[in-house]
């Protein structure tokens, strides 16, 4: 460990795959329907509101007709997401599961759901403090205003071990995977002046409770 940084890292398998809620789709800006794609029954997505119960449309010469809008994931079925890599890009590939059958839904920029999704919650910490996305999300944090060297984590306050242990929770309970680096330059003027490199599994800042925390975290120290 270089001399000034707080290290929070658990290593292992970047999880690329996970289950989601109809909350979750509804922040990323999307309706689930059940109906029908060129007559073979079917559930699938268009954006919130754009679609009304009965429509029949065509996508990319592919009829669809709505027979009845989801308010909640069915029973006997599950969604799914994960992240791929192609060509150098990153993309949300996202579907509806059951027993015996298998129903993409869409596969889109993440980066471009992500602003959505966080403008639509008031992630604002996210918003500012994202650098990379791919499997997983860079974000870097800087809010030094002082000429200064970092301190040891022995001379931290209450306030500022209170954020590590949060760290600590949301790696060890929520996502399983990540590595938070930290600089602490002290208080002054009631201003904590601290640097933040935090990396994290990009398919979980698709859940709402998920980013919450993290944008909560991200924020507390301001």
């Amino acid at each position: 460990m270089l001399e000034g940084y707080y290290i929070i890292e658990n290593p292992g398998v970047v999880p690329a795959e996970r289950r989601f809620r109809m909350r979750d789709l509804k922040a990323w800006g999307y309706d689930l329907h059940l109906g029908t794609i060129e007559g073979e029954r079917a559930y699938f997505v268009s954006k919130v509101g754009e679609r009304k119960e009965g429509e029949t449309y065509t996508v990319h010469g592919k009829e669809y007709h709505i027979e009845e809008t989801q308010k909640e994931i069915p029973e006997n079925a599950r969604l799914l997401a994960r992240i791929v890599i192609e060509r150098g890009q990153p993309y949300l590939e996202f579907w509806l599961e059951e027993e015996d059958a298998r129903f993409p839904l869409a596969k889109e920029d993440p980066r471009i759901i992500l602003k959505r999704f966080w403008e639509k919650e008031k992630f604002t910490q996210l918003l500012k403090t994202v650098r990379a996305v791919g499997l997983t999300t860079d974000f870097y944090k800087d809010n030094v205003f002082i000429n200064s060297i970092p301190l040891p984590y022995e001379e931290y306050p209450p306030k500022v071990r209170r954020v590590l242990r949060e760290v600590r929770d949301i790696h060890r309970d929520l996502t399983g995977f990540g590595r938070f680096v930290f600089q602490y330059f002290g208080e002054e003027d009631k201003t904590h002046n601290y640097r933040v490199f935090w990396t994290i599994p990009t398919i979980h800042l698709f859940d709402v409770e998920v980013a919450n925390e993290v944008d909560k975290v991200l924020g507390m120290l301001d």
